[in-house]
């Protein structure tokens, strides 16, 4: 579901910062916000917001994600995904449940795998009684 606050309003656990570049693996139990560039691996981590100037490539594994800016990858996702105006997924997303949010003007370029609840097919409905044509 999309926040009904701001990206700036939510509160995070920790920050990489606009102008800082990491290349690694990171894992995290909260809120996480990337405004800088990440290269390499986050594993295992709660909910990874992706600022508008934020870039990150690699693998990412993580509960949910938020996306202003631009991710490159292998992204795994349990939760929810919100994709905003202006942000980019470029690789392959792969959900455990289904709830994609993509606004208008935000892009996904690659694969989507989305796992989850599917309905059964309409059993065949019988015709009782009434006349033949």
């Amino acid at each position: 579901m999309i926040s009904k606050r701001p990206a700036d309003v939510v509160q995070v656990g920790g920050m990489l910062g606009e102008g800082v570049t990491v290349e690694g693996v990171m894992s995290f139990t909260q809120t996480f916000r990337v405004d800088g560039e990440f290269k390499g691996k986050i594993l295992r981590s709660d909910r990874l917001v992706i600022g508008e100037k934020g870039k990150v490539s690699g693998e990412v594994e993580v509960n949910a994600l938020v996306v202003y800016g631009r991710v490159d990858g292998t992204i795994r996702v349990k939760g929810e995904v919100e994709v905003h105006p202006k942000a980019c997924i470029v690789g392959e997303l792969e959900m455990t449940t289904p709830a994609l949010t993509v606004l208008e003007g935000g892009v996904i370029e690659g694969t989507l795998k989305m796992a989850g609840k599917t309905e059964a097919p309409a059993a065949p409905v019988k015709q009782i009684g009434g006349s033949k044509a």
